[in-house]
């Protein structure tokens, strides 16, 4: 009986101790996600650092739609990711890896994040009057690949910004906004509306 009972202390503490390395992506969380099974064109595109956004997902290059990612350890959110890009007709065999970027916290509101096709993908820090164009200037500006549309998101909402665009780019920014630069399509036509960008400018 006194084994039984040791063992089953045993296997709680080992259980204790697991948790943390299976707990579900949060909100604000950024991680780094690594593609393999395409050629390399394909994963200079695809690989990079990006975070978790305010509704729980996560937008990637080339994907319409975003990928949810609250609540999923970080391989399911690998797995969720292969299978939208499977599904997509996208990538046939996709081989995605995705870790978590230890040392931020969830609640540090000082930073911009900035993703998708730009030189250094991550965060910079906050400062004052803050426009878009200075935060992607921190990240090293658009890689050869990034298009004209910017996702500015905000307080759960998404607002689609152009970059050819001299007053989108000055747009102020506020502590914890992430910014995520879309992949340049075929037509590389601005997605957005100019009703919704003057309600962000107000």
């Amino acid at each position: 009986m006194k084994n039984q009972i040791i063992i089953l202390a045993l296997a709680g503490i080992a259980l204790g101790i697991a948790s943390p390395a299976l707990a579900g992506l949060e909100t604000g969380e950024q991680i780094n996600l690594t593609i393999r099974g395409v050629d390399a064109v394909e994963q200079q595109k695809i690989s990079g650092t990006y975070r978790v956004g305010e509704s729980g997902k996560v937008r990637l290059p080339l994907l319409e739609g975003l990928v949810s990612a609250r609540g999923l350890t970080p391989e399911q959110f690998a797995r969720a990711a292969e299978a939208a890009y499977k599904d997509s007709g996208i990538y046939s065999q996709p081989a995605i890896e995705v870790e978590v970027i230890k040392g931020i916290n969830v609640d540090d509101r000082t930073v911009i994040s900035l993703g998708g096709q730009v030189r250094r993908a991550g965060e910079v820090p906050f400062r004052k009057d803050m426009t878009v164009i200075q935060a992607l200037d921190g990240a090293g500006g658009r890689n050869d690949f990034g298009g004209r549309n910017l996702f500015l998101i905000r307080d759960g909402k998404q607002y689609c910004l152009d970059f050819k665009n001299l007053e989108h780019k000055n747009v102020i920014l506020r502590p914890g906004d992430s910014i995520q630069v879309e992949l340049k399509g075929v037509i590389d036509r601005w997605k957005g509306q100019d009703e919704t960008v003057k309600k962000l400018m107000e």
